[in-house]
């Protein structure tokens, strides 16, 4: 008990007093070993390293993580291990140093995955936050691809719980990722400002102002590169407000190039003249202290690399005594073992051969037997194959007679209700005949190339719905994706559904618009982001009409593809996520 206090009140006394915290660290730590309690020397070096990476003294961080990992280690606490090796890849991260970062976080990974192969909920935390430090780790290396890749693996995990303290960081890497793709692109600059505006609702909701000041300046960067000067300005101002809030220098300097920058671009050249001089006067600050702590990381990086190739050297010699002495007792038992397990394996030698001889003579006859029935199963199923392909052929023909009919019938009422409710099942029947033709023309009968697909069906849905008085695009960006026949017949119908609702009801008010589609694949799993640039949604929302025939069938659809949809209103329009996880 303590023990526990004594680390305890280290911890609190870390946000005031960090002598004081490390005094009673150490203390915790003494006592634990005088009395053999392992757990609790584990948990009190953890934290005297934590203490010490606060006060800047990463030399003995690193000593105190390294010794605490090692009694791990010896006693295989790999629950433990993942918490130290995040610390010791922070540590290494902080003093520049990212390969030895990224190694130590790989290795923490690797443990985490060991003892909680599957993500569940009490290890959801521990995967977000791992891969949201390797991600940022990566893109500090200018790895992008890389980088993308573990934002969107915690992404997929945040979208259960957005108020995840990793959330905000997760959403602020992938569009910051984006941000940094060459060529910039429309879509890739689109999709950065989704995800830098939720990084910054979830921060803004946290009341944490530092981390708001740095999202903002990355928002004021974006509207740089897409040339919205005028946006650009209020944000940076915004930014420039908060850092001097919270007292943060390197985003006080930030925020007022970006403002400078901003004026200068909409022709206000005094307060752009204005704002320079304030962010040189700051940059010589931050210079200075760069260089003092260039100087001070690169001492602490050799003394880091020092002591860890030590305590590696001194644990290698250790292992290497201990298995020079298991090697000499395993030869020993060998020795005595040989002369018996000699005579044995020579009577059992002569039945073996005696046997195999006969075992081979069985399995000639029942390989040719087996490639006989071989012979008659390949010529079987390519034959059904073909019956099947015709059948998909038939569907196909017979949705698109129906679908005809359709639409003679729609031309000859004279009702325009009856004429809209036509034409929205005939959109659904096409969507349905697509499946079919995709599988008549597969050479893989059982499953649809889902983004080939899903471009057909919106290329043919933006021909249909596009109104020609309005200029309205449609962007998409669709990662590769194999879906079963069935559940692509749902998906067609899903997407069908709320594309045509967003054509027809998001740009009544705006003759431009912008229709944004977006797919994410996870193994078996996939993201599905709809959004537009539209009016957004009335004060009822989505639901508003909960007897629509439209949101019934999205809402049934949703549940058999076993998938979450969501509808988030944005700062312009309205965005729709659909995600199916595994």
């Amino acid at each position: 008990m303590k023990v526990y206090y004594l680390t305890k009140l280290a911890v609190q006394l870390g946000q005031t007093d960090l002598t004081k915290a490390a005094k009673y660290a150490k203390q915790a730590v003494t006592l634990a070993r005088r009395i053999g309690y392992t757990r609790g020397e584990l948990t009190s070096l953890q934290v005297l390293g934590n203490t010490h990476t606060e006060m800047g003294d990463y030399v003995t961080a690193m000593r105190s993580y390294q010794e605490a990992l090692t009694i791990a280690q010896a006693h295989n606490l790999k629950r433990q291990m993942v918490p130290l090796y995040l610390c010791m890849g922070s540590t290494s991260a902080t003093i520049g140093d990212n390969d030895r970062s990224l190694k130590y976080l790989l290795l923490g990974h690797s443990v985490l995955t060991e003892i909680c192969p599957v993500i569940t909920p009490e290890c959801a935390d521990d995967y977000g936050m791992s891969y949201v430090t390797i991600g940022n780790t990566y893109y500090q290396k200018k790895d992008f691809m890389q980088a993308r890749e573990y934002a969107a693996r915690a992404l997929q995990i945040y979208t259960r719980s957005s108020t995840s303290p990793a959330a905000a960081k997760a959403n602020l890497l992938m569009g910051r990722v984006y941000q940094a793709y060459q060529p910039h692109t429309q879509g890739r600059l689109d999709s950065a400002g989704f995800f830098l505006q939720a990084a910054l609702y979830i921060e803004a909701t946290k009341e944490n102002e530092k981390e708001v000041a740095g999202n903002l300046i990355s928002l004021a960067e974006l509207y740089q590169q897409q040339r919205k000067y005028r946006d650009m300005y209020l944000v940076a101002q915004r930014s420039l407000k908060m850092a001097r809030k919270v007292g943060s220098k390197p985003f006080e300097q930030d925020a007022a190039t970006l403002v400078a920058t901003a004026a200068a671009a909409m022709g206000n050249y005094q307060e752009a003249y204005r704002y320079q001089v304030e962010s040189a006067a700051l940059n010589r600050i931050m210079v200075d202290l760069e260089k003092t702590r260039a100087l001070e990381q690169l001492q602490v990086r050799y003394d880091v690399q020092a002591q860890t190739q030590r305590i590696e050297m001194l644990t290698q010699r250790t292992r290497a005594d201990a298995a020079a002495a298991r090697e000499q007792k395993r030869w020993l038992w060998m020795l005595v073992a040989f002369t018996g397990t000699l005579i044995i394996g020579l009577m059992v030698g002569t039945v073996l051969f005696v046997r195999l001889r006969k075992s081979r003579r069985e399995l000639a006859a029942a390989n040719e037997e087996i490639s006989l029935a071989n012979e008659e199963i390949s010529q079987s199923v390519a034959e059904k194959e073909v019956l099947v392909q015709e059948i998909h052929h038939r569907v196909k023909n017979n949705l698109q007679i129906i679908s005809s009919l359709l639409a003679w019938q729609k031309d000859t009422l004279p009702d325009p209700q009856l004429v809209q409710v036509l034409a929205g099942n005939q959109a659904r029947i096409q969507s349905m005949a697509m499946v079919h033709e995709f599988l008549y023309q597969a050479d893989n009968l059982a499953s649809v190339r889902l983004d080939t697909y899903l471009g057909a069906l919106l290329e043919s849905l933006h021909t249909s719905l596009a109104n020609g008085d309005k200029d309205i695009k449609l962007r998409t960006c669709l990662g590769p994706l194999l879906m079963d026949a069935k559940d692509a017949g749902y998906f067609g119908l899903l997407v069908n559904e709320v594309v045509t609702n967003a054509y027809k009801h998001a740009f009544t008010d705006q003759q431009k618009g912008v229709l944004t589609v977006e797919l994410v694949t996870e193994g078996a799993g996939f993201f599905l982001g709809i959004s537009d640039d539209g009016k957004g949604l009335p004060e009822t929302g989505f639901v508003s009409r909960p007897n629509s025939i439209g949101i019934q069938l999205v809402k049934t659809l949703t549940k058999q593809l076993k998938a979450k949809i969501t509808v988030k209103p944005q700062l312009v329009g309205t965005r729709v996520e659909i995600t199916r996880q595994y």
